[in-house]
């Protein structure tokens, strides 16, 4: 089970991927992309604070609890889902600015991840 320190580092490494994410969109594509990709950010800390939180209850949650917090982390999908729909099809945003932006939740879960395994102490010979 993941730790509180490891859950954290994800989303600093989550906000951190999003933001340079922006960046890089305003250096490709320009303002217009920089604020679709600042949306999609925005939306990447959003999803994944939301996810994180489900999460944590869904694993400490007794059978009955465990339903019930599955459930809600597939309706949070769901959700999540119909979000990305509804910013698309307004057609305010440019989509691939946005999907650069939304990258960041990807890109920030895999660099937490390895950052936190390239970090852990190995066990030691004496252990094995």
């Amino acid at each position: 089970m993941l730790d509180t320190n490891t859950m954290r580092r994800i989303t600093g490494y989550v906000v951190g991927a999003s933001a340079l994410l922006v960046l890089v969109a305003l250096v490709v594509g320009g303002l217009d992309m920089a604020i679709a990709a600042l949306v999609g950010g925005i939306f990447s800390v959003s999803n994944w604070t939301a996810m994180r939180w489900v999460a944590q209850r869904l694993l400490v949650a007794n059978d009955k609890g465990r339903a019930v917090w599955g459930t809600l982390l597939a309706l949070k999908m769901g959700i999540s889902l119909v979000v990305v729909w509804a910013i698309l099809s307004t057609g305010s945003f440019d989509p691939i600015g946005f999907v650069i932006g939304l990258s960041g939740l990807v890109l920030g879960i895999l660099a937490g991840t390895f950052h936190t395994a390239l970090t852990a102490s190995s066990p030691s010979a004496e252990e094995a």
